[in-house]
C-alpha cells in the first residue's frame, strides 16, 4: 500500500510520532517549502490551536521556513476561518493552520489553505506528500541540516512577521456583512462553549458588541484540556449550563473554531443539518440560496424532504469539508455543510467558520422574536445509530471484507432504512451510520453491522 500523509482534512497523527516530532516536521517544512518556492510571493501565514504541541510544531515550521527563504506571517492562536481570511488578506500563497480540529491535546494536524482561503487541491497535497517521502527517503540523519542545509546553502532567508491584532482585522471582515443588523436581542441568555480552543478569545472580542447577557464555558485553556468533554463533540456540557442558567440559547464550537453545534432553550440539540434547515427558511437577509444546497453522505433524510418540499435541490457529497465545497464548485451552490456542524457560505468565506454561523443565527432569533425551540422545528429527523469501531489494524484498513460491505449495504434504501459504512480520514476508525423512519428497526440493523465489521477487522 502507498503511503499516505494527508488524510480527509490535512495531514493529522499523535503529536509525538511522525510526522509531528521535531525531526519529521522539518522534513515537512521543506516539503512544504518546495511548493511555495512556485508560487509568485513566496510567502506563507500561520495560525494554531491552544494544544501544548503546537507551539514546537510553529517554532520548528517557521524557522525552516525563514532559513528556506520564505516569508512567514504569524497570527498566533486563532480559528481555522480566520486563517482562511488573513491568508487572502496578507496576499499569502499559503495558510497553515496547526491544529488536530475536535481531536484530543494528544493529536495534532496541519490543515492547508490556498491563496484564495480555499483548501488545497488533490494535487498540491500530492505534491507536498511526493516530496516528504522523497526528501524522509534520502536524508538519514535530517537534524545534520544546519550544517549541510540540503541545496540552498547560498539562499537568502526570510523573513518572520507577527501580525498585529489578527483578531481584529477578522472582526472587522466578519462584522462588514452585518452593518445593518440591529443585535439588541432582548437581553437573551445565550452559553458559548468555546472547547477551550482557538475562539476562547475571539468570542469574547466579537460577542461583545451583541448586547447579550453572554455565558461562555471552557475558555481557559491549558494545553491539555482542548476538546476535553467540552465543545461541539460533547453538547451536553452545553446543555447542562443551558437549563441550569435557564439560557435561551447555547452554542458549542469544536477546538479550532469551524464547527458549531447548537441547542434550544430546551436543551434539544441543533445540529448542522438543522442550521441548514434554518438558514434555507429564514436567513434572506444575507443569503440567496444559487443552485440548491450541499449535504453530504451523512445528511438526515428528513433534511433532503424538507429541502425538496420547499423547491430546493439536495446534494450528496462524501463526508468531509473539503468534498462539500468541491461539490458546492460543481454544481454552482453557494451554501453547503454537514451534521457535524462545518456550515460554509461560500459568497463570505471559503470554509467552515463557527463565529460567522452564530452571528447569523443570532440575526433570525432577533428578527423572528421567537423561542429557539419554535424557530429550529422544522422537520422531523429520521433515527440515526452512528457507531465508530476501532481498527485493530491501522496500518491496513482497506479489508476486503469491508469493502464487500460498503458495496453491499451503502446508500441503498430499502423499507426507508439507510446504511453508509466508511472509513475515517482523521483517525483509526469505521464509521457506521444507519438511518431509518423506526428507531427499532435501525438499532436491529446496526448491531447487526457492527458485529459483522467487528468480526472482519
Amino acid at each position: 500500500m502507498r503511503e499516505k500523509l494527508f488524510g480527509t482534512d490535512g495531514i493529522r497523527g499523535l503529536a509525538t510520532e511522525e510526522p509531528f516530532t521535531r525531526k519529521y516536521v522539518t522534513i515537512l517544512a521543506d516539503s512544504i517549502g518546495n511548493l511555495i518556492k512556485k508560487k509568485r510571493n513566496k510567502s506563507l501565514l500561520i495560525g494554531k490551536d491552544t494544544r501544548q504541541s503546537s507551539n514546537s510544531i510553529e517554532k520548528t515550521l517557521t524557522n525552516r521556513f525563514f532559513e528556506n527563504g520564505i516569508k512567514v506571517h504569524l497570527a498566533g492562536v486563532m480559528s481555522t476561518p480566520a486563517i482562511s481570511f488573513l491568508t487572502q488578506k496578507f496576499s499569502c500563497d499559503l495558510g497553515i493552520v496547526i491544529s488536530a480540529s475536535h481531536n484530543s491535546y494528544e493529536f495534532n494536524g496541519l490543515k492547508f489553505f490556498n491563496k484564495y482561503g480555499e483548501k488545497l487541491s488533490d494535487l498540491e497535497e500530492s505534491f507536498i506528500e511526493k516530496q516528504y517521502f522523497y526528501i524522509r527517503s534520502r536524508v538519514s540523519n535530517y537534524f545534520s541540516l544546519k550544517e549541510r542545509r540540503l541545496d540552498n546553502s547560498s539562499m537568502k532567508k526570510g523573513k518572520i512577521i507577527k501580525i498585529n491584532k489578527p483578531s481584529h482585522i477578522y472582526k472587522k471582515k466578519i462584522f462588514s456583512y452585518f452593518q445593518k443588523v440591529n443585535y439588541s436581542l432582548n437581553n437573551p441568555k445565550i452559553v458559548v462553549d468555546c472547547a477551550n480552543g482557538s475562539t476562547y478569545k475571539l468570542v469574547k472580542n466579537i460577542f461583545s458588541n451583541l448586547k447579550t447577557k453572554l455565558i461562555i464555558i471552557n475558555n481557559k485553556p491549558n494545553g491539555k484540556n482542548i476538546n476535553y468533554k467540552c465543545g461541539s463533540l460533547y453538547p451536553k456540557n452545553m446543555i447542562n449550563v443551558v437549563k441550569k442558567r435557564s439560557a435561551d440559547f447555547g452554542i458549542s464550537f469544536d477546538g479550532d473554531g469551524d464547527r458549531i453545534i447548537c441547542c434550544d432553550e430546551k436543551g434539544k440539540v441543533i445540529d448542522g443539518d438543522k442550521i441548514l434547515a434554518c438558514l434555507a427558511k429564514y436567513q434572506k437577509k444575507f443569503l440567496v440560496i444559487r443552485n440548491g444546497i450541499v449535504g453530504t453522505l451523512m445528511s438526515n433524510m428528513g433534511l433532503e424532504n424538507f429541502l425538496n418540499g420547499m423547491g430546493i435541490n439536495f446534494y450528496r457529497s462524501n463526508v468531509g469539508d473539503k468534498h462539500v465545497y468541491d461539490l458546492m464548485n460543481k454544481k454552482k451552490c453557494n451554501i453547503g455543510g454537514e451534521q457535524s456542524g462545518h456550515i460554509i457560505l461560500k459568497d463570505i468565506i471559503p470554509c467552515g467558520d463557527g463565529i460567522l454561523i452564530a452571528l447569523i443565527l443570532f440575526s433570525i432569533i432577533k428578527g423572528l422574536k421567537k423561542k429557539t425551540s419554535e424557530i429550529f422545528n422544522l422537520y422531523k429527523s429520521y433515527s440515526q445509530i452512528q457507531k465508530n469501531i476501532k481498527l485493530k489494524d491501522s496500518n491496513n484498513p482497506q479489508s476486503k471484507e469491508i469493502n464487500k460491505l460498503t458495496k453491499l449495504y451503502n446508500n441503498k434504501i430499502s423499507n426507508n432504512t439507510r446504511v453508509l459504512i466508511r472509513f475515517s480520514g482523521t483517525e483509526p476508525y469505521i464509521r457506521l451510520l444507519v438511518e431509518g423512519e423506526k428507531i427499532s428497526k435501525v438499532k436491529v440493523l446496526a448491531n447487526k453491522l457492527q458485529n459483522k465489521i467487528e468480526t472482519v477487522i
